[in-house]
């Protein structure tokens, strides 16, 4: 019995601690988060022959937990791929960079990209790129870094 207890105990405290977190991670009421925009970037961070690094930043994160999506193909008008990357949203600072890893990539392959933030359901939090940007992967296996061109 003592035992049933202790464990009745321990999970109420759990509960309580949990749902204070989630509580006082909300936004406060009355203050109005602004629509997220891309506000630097998308830029090729890094690229090897099969991989590369997209990053970007926002003005800011629209809820805690989010997705940072590149869209991208070697045709720039089917941009179907897509790689993801989960986010936190750090609310003391005024930003959020974003940062998504593209595997499986071919050699020497131009390929072009759009971003976008998109909550956990897929809904769109905005932050999304207005271009088309692009990167060429290496065929040596040596890694790249920073040579994407502009938009396209």
């Amino acid at each position: 019995m003592r035992r049933l207890l202790s464990i009745a105990i321990t999970l109420s405290v759990s509960i309580l601690i949990c749902s204070t977190q989630t509580v006082s991670q909300q936004p406060r009421a009355g203050k109005k988060v602004s629509r997220m925009q891309v506000v630097e970037g998308p830029v090729l961070e890094s690229a090897t022959h099969n991989s590369a690094i997209i990053r970007w930043k926002t003005n800011t994160g629209s809820s805690l937990i989010e997705h940072s999506v590149v869209r991208y193909g070697t045709d720039p008008k089917d941009l179907s791929k897509k790689a993801e990357s989960l986010n936190r949203w750090n609310r003391n600072l005024p930003y959020m960079i974003h940062r998504v890893q593209v595997m499986k990539l071919t050699p020497r392959t131009t390929y072009y990209y759009t971003v976008e933030s998109v909550r956990g359901d897929g809904t769109l939090l905005g932050g999304r790129s207005n271009t088309i940007s692009q990167f060429t992967t290496d065929n040596t296996g040596r890694q790249q870094a920073g040579n994407a061109s502009g938009p396209h």
